[in-house]
């Protein structure tokens, strides 16, 4: 078992250099077979869930907007690429149209390029998240604990909105929790 993925929602998880990850209980290495009779499951672990479900939903409330600005990116580059190709006529010998036909190619391009790397650092982003959050979906299924998120976003004020997060659990001392967070947009 990968004790590091585990640990990493208990308040007993402790990391030093000498001992690496140790049990702040027993002062030793984990010996976990499936699940741990001392998990305490508190702050750190509703930080994480809070953090990583909260990801997942700004992400996606923002994706239409990021693809949107991918795809205008690209068109640009795809029109300036073609435009650059017809400027004028090749038949031209100037070597000022030949450098302004070029320009507008490589800028075509440069677009082209810009609205590559925002799909792959957004796809990236995305993956992620959704690995975080299925580390810990796993790590709560062992201990048969499910939960429940509700965002409640609010007030958007000068470029930072307003949201709550509330976590309905199941199977869990906690009950309901409720987070009100502000994030610059």
């Amino acid at each position: 078992m990968n004790f590091s993925k585990h640990c990493a929602l208990c308040q007993n998880e402790r990391t030093s250099f000498e001992n690496g990850l140790t049990c702040n209980l027993t002062k030793k290495k984990p010996n976990v077979i499936n699940t741990c009779s001392k998990i305490k499951l508190d702050e750190k672990f509703l930080e994480k869930l809070e953090s990583t479900n909260l990801e997942l939903v700004i992400l996606s409330k923002n994706k239409k907007s990021i693809h949107l600005t991918i795809f205008w990116t690209s068109i640009s580059g795809f029109l300036l690429i073609i435009g650059g190709y017809y400027f004028y006529e090749w038949t031209i010998h100037s070597v000022f149209i030949w450098s302004v036909k070029l320009g507008i190619i490589g800028m075509g391009f440069t677009f082209l390029g810009m609205a590559y790397s925002k799909l792959k650092a957004f796809k990236k982003q995305e993956n992620k998240a959704k690995f975080e959050k299925l580390k810990i979906d796993d790590i709560l299924k062992k201990y048969k604990i499910e939960y429940h998120p509700t965002f409640i976003f609010e007030n958007k004020i000068h470029g930072i909105q307003e949201l709550k997060v509330n976590l309905e659990f199941k199977n869990w001392i906690k009950k309901r929790t409720t987070t009100a967070y502000k994030i610059n947009v």
